[in-house]
């Protein structure tokens, strides 16, 4: 049997067990479907044009996850001190399982299938709770074509997305820790930003400031200082390293690179050299948007309606901007990380959820039998 006759059984087998899983109430619905079907069908394609590889396509992210099941692992074993660097919640999994012949990048894209299916589901149950019955648009917010894009990647971003979700909006409030601890594990300036947000969120509801556009944009301000200051101090912790105050935080540079990066337009002012940066022309770039209209979708629709305060979802509005501006001040201090849409997702996802659930409330857009029901966490 040939190669690619042997990894397309593979993946159709791995497809048919999550058409399964996720249709256990004998039907399925037409998302989570096709998506099945696009991820069989694009997988398949990837190995076909690339095959060994495939792990260099789009992001070289996926060499590196290769390259510790294949070798970190049975060399160095399992330890707990490397279950950051070594990504053990994914590549502990696919190490286990790639015992049995199945291909360690299948089985990364296998999880990242997975995922999108469970955020697709997890913002459902949580739109259904403000009293909101999907519709077809409002899924272009929070499962588009760039989570469709990311489920054929052997990456980590789709489970950061899920678990940042299920933290932001937890269906029990076991639900919310283990999410932080996940992408603890993954990316952990991701979750120091998350538990920033909380943090910032409880203080500027103390504060009560009168002027709430303003206080929201003095709130993000600080969020993006603290961040930046952050950045040194997380370096001695995790590095040993001297404390430096950085010698620049605000700079036209940094704001332009704020002010893309909320539209996914980032890559207009880095360098094509940099990491996370794709090795593609700007035109190509900029003509990919149309297909990812979520990238700027999403951010940009949240964004209008943080001018616009209410107490629907004013908690969580909070904690994801303020969050995600720490993340953008902490990693723009770090020149090893280039902040990519890919690293966005977890942002994404959540804003787009909001974004429904205000679209309904503001009126722009009326779904059936909605009522403005404040989303309580239930108790597990």
């Amino acid at each position: 049997m040939s190669d690619l006759a042997s990894y397309s059984l593979q993946t159709i087998g791995l497809a048919a067990l999550a058409l399964v899983y996720f249709s256990r109430s004998k039907k399925i619905d037409s998302y989570s479907l096709g998506l099945v079907i696009f991820w069989t069908l694009g997988v398949i394609y990837i190995y076909a044009k690339y095959r060994t590889d495939q792990a260099q396509f789009y992001s070289n992210d996926q060499a590196f996850h290769l390259l510790i099941v294949q070798h970190y692992i049975p060399t160095e074993g399992i330890n707990l001190s490397s279950a950051i660097p070594l990504r053990y919640i994914i590549t502990l999994p696919a190490y286990f399982l790639s015992r049995f012949g199945l291909d360690v990048v299948l089985l990364f894209k296998f999880s990242q299938l997975v995922f999108a299916l469970l955020i697709f589901r997890h913002a459902k149950l949580v739109l259904e709770s403000y009293g909101i019955i999907l519709r077809r648009w409002m899924v272009l917010y929070f499962a588009g074509p760039l989570l469709v894009f990311m489920s054929l990647l052997g990456l980590r971003d789709v489970l950061l997305a899920f678990f940042t979700l299920s933290f932001l909006f937890p269906i029990t409030e076991k639900g919310r820790y283990l999410g932080i601890l996940v992408v603890a594990l993954l990316r952990p300036h991701l979750a120091a930003a998350l538990v920033f947000g909380f943090i910032a969120e409880y203080l500027y509801r103390r504060a009560k400031p009168r002027l709430l556009v303003t206080g929201h944009a003095i709130a993000l301000l600080i969020s993006y200082v603290i961040g930046a200051l952050s950045f040194p101090i997380g370096n001695l912790v995790l590095n040993g390293n001297r404390i430096r105050i950085p010698s620049t935080i605000f700079s036209i540079e940094y704001f332009s690179q704020i002010g893309l990066n909320l539209i996914g337009l980032q890559f207009l002012v880095l360098d094509g050299d940099d990491a996370g940066v794709v090795a593609a022309s700007t035109v190509f770039l900029l003509l990919a948007r149309l297909v990812f209209v979520d990238t700027i979708l999403s951010p940009s629709t949240f964004l209008f309606f943080c001018t616009k305060p209410t107490q629907l979802v004013r908690q969580e509005t909070l904690r994801i901007s303020t969050a995600m501006f720490f993340f953008y001040g902490l990693i723009f201090q770090n020149q090893m990380i280039t902040n990519s849409t890919r690293q966005n997702l977890p942002f994404i996802t959540v804003m787009g959820v909001i974004a429904v659930i205000r679209l309904c409330d503001y009126g722009v857009i009326k779904s059936q039998q909605y009522s403005a029901r404040k989303f309580e966490v239930p108790i597990a």
